[in-house]
Order: C-alpha cells, then sequence, then structure tokens
C-alpha cells in the first residue's frame, strides 16, 4: 500500500517506463495517455466503498466557496497576493468533476460495482455540490459546471430551475460581478456552457431553452458576448443549429419559451431572421 507522495511519485515513474504505459511525465506534470481507455482498464478494480470514497471527496472539495469573491471586483486579479486562494489546486478540482463525468457517462467500465452504483453517485454527487447553493457558489463552481452538467444532468438542471425560483436569485448577484475592465470577469460563461452542451441532447432541450429564457429575461447585459439569448440564437440558427433535437422538437422548445418567456421569444426569432451579417 502506498503511504506518502514520495512512494506515490516512485510508483507512477516505474509505471511510465512500462511499455504501453497508460501515464507520462513531462516538464513536471503527470497526464494520462488516452483517459476512456485508462477508465476501462482500471473500472474493474473499483468497488463500491471507493465510489463512496470518491463521493464524499468530490462534495467536501467542490463546495469550497473561492475567497476572493471576498474582495472587491476590480481586487480579485491579485487575490493570491492577498492570499485568498482556494485550499485545493484547479487541477484536483478539475481531475474530481471529471472523474464525476466518467462515473455518469460511463458507468459500464465498472464491472465490479454495483449495477446502477456509478450513475447514482454522480448523481448524488451533483446534487449535493450545487444543493441550495448561493451566488458566490455557483460563481466558484463556474469554470466546472460543463462537466458537472456532463456528470449529471438532470440533477443539473434540478438545481438551475431551483436557483432561478428563489427570492432573492443568486444569478442576479453573478451577473452583477461582471467587471468592465480588462481584468473585469464573468462568471456565468460555465453556467451557459453547461447548458448549451446539455442542449445537444434532444431529450434536455426543451427544458434547457425555457431555462436560458429564464437567464435571459434577468439578464442586466454587459460587456462580454456570452450572454443566454446568444446561447439561444446558437442552438437555433437553422442554418447551422447546435442541438441533434429534430426540427419538431426544436419548434416544441421555442413554443413552450414563448409560453413562459414571450418578449426573449420574440428577440430569439427576429435574431434567427438572416442579416446583412449573417454568414
Amino acid at each position: 500500500m502506498i503511504q506518502n507522495e514520495k512512494e506515490w511519485i516512485d510508483s507512477l515513474r516505474e509505471i511510465s517506463l512500462l511499455s504501453g504505459s497508460p501515464v507520462k511525465q513531462k516538464n513536471g506534470l503527470w497526464e494520462i495517455e488516452s483517459r476512456k481507455e485508462t477508465w476501462e482498464a482500471i473500472g474493474p478494480r473499483l468497488f463500491d466503498e471507493h465510489l463512496d470514497r470518491i463521493k464524499a471527496i468530490a462534495i467536501e472539495i467542490l463546495r469550497e466557496r473561492d475567497p476572493k469573491f471576498e474582495l472587491e471586483k476590480d481586487q480579485r486579479f491579485a487575490a493570491s497576493m492577498h492570499g485568498k486562494i482556494l485550499s485545493h489546486s484547479h487541477s484536483l478540482r478539475k481531475g474530481l468533476s471529471e472523474t464525476l463525468a466518467l462515473l455518469g457517462c460511463f458507468p459500464e467500465a465498472l464491472t465490479s460495482c454495483t449495477e446502477g452504483k456509478a450513475v447514482y453517485v454522480a448523481d448524488m454527487a451533483v446534487h449535493e455540490i450545487l444543493k441550495d447553493a448561493d451566488w458566490v457558489l455557483w460563481a466558484s463552481l463556474n469554470d466546472l459546471l460543463p462537466t458537472l452538467a456532463e456528470a449529471a444532468p438532470v440533477p443539473f438542471l434540478d438545481s438551475v430551475t431551483k436557483a432561478l425560483s428563489q427570492t432573492p436569485c443568486p444569478f442576479v448577484s453573478v451577473y452583477s460581478q461582471e467587471g468592465p475592465s480588462v481584468m473585469g470577469q464573468n462568471y456565468l460563461t460555465g453556467l451557459l456552457w453547461a447548458l448549451e452542451t446539455l442542449a445537444w441532447n434532444s431529450d434536455h432541450l426543451q427544458r434547457v431553452t425555457v431555462l436560458l429564457g429564464e437567464l435571459a429575461a434577468i439578464d442586466p447585459g454587459g460587456n462580454w458576448a456570452n450572454r443566454p439569448s446568444n446561447s439561444l440564437t446558437d442552438i437555433f440558427l437553422p442554418w447551422f443549429p447546435q442541438t441533434c433535437a429534430p426540427i419538431p422538437k426544436r419548434k416544441a422548445a421555442i413554443t413552450a419559451l414563448i409560453k413562459e418567456q414571450p418578449a426573449v421569444a420574440w428577440k430569439l426569432i427576429v435574431s434567427l431572421l438572416p442579416n446583412a451579417h449573417s454568414s
């Protein structure tokens, strides 16, 4: 059993020297050569207790609120200088979210686990990570939200729906964090990318459309091009749609948007018409 970091690194170095090794090291950084093939190879070695540990660790680490949001907007670029940094590295947080995505998307590789366990763990982890999330947590998870959505689409959409129904809505505060300067940031891009990703699945299209419509309705506008209204246009653009849904399902999604957010739906329909700057 590996007891410490040195033994872990020594073991990895031995593995990296083997023919066809799944890991490589360059400039002090370790990488997996083929993630899916490696996942399929180690899958049978994972058991239910390992998945329970992954879930607990992912929830603990990914629910941490980024201390940089304790600073003013124009000071956050220097968060590390102020000691306002997350307890765990971006690489670890990213790796945990990607592991949840593997559990949710490729559970068949885990042949030693109880059937349905992997998907259940991914769903429960995402549910617990986003449970009662305030604007700080949503903003802290910004870059990880597309992966979490991939890991557990339904719990993710449930969390967004619940957040939009809250008073005050946490996304209103997330919008207000957008800075106008060169150093400014937009902390809603991850949510938009997550919803755009889920829109490729025809089963989620209608729900994603309505959620983007609700986000567009409360959008105060800003300097960034990443806006919910633009996401809707990209998804439904007739000559280059960003969804696999057939036309009847696309029409049904827009019809649902007309009922829920008529003003947003009208702007969407107008934006889909060809114009002088379309290509």
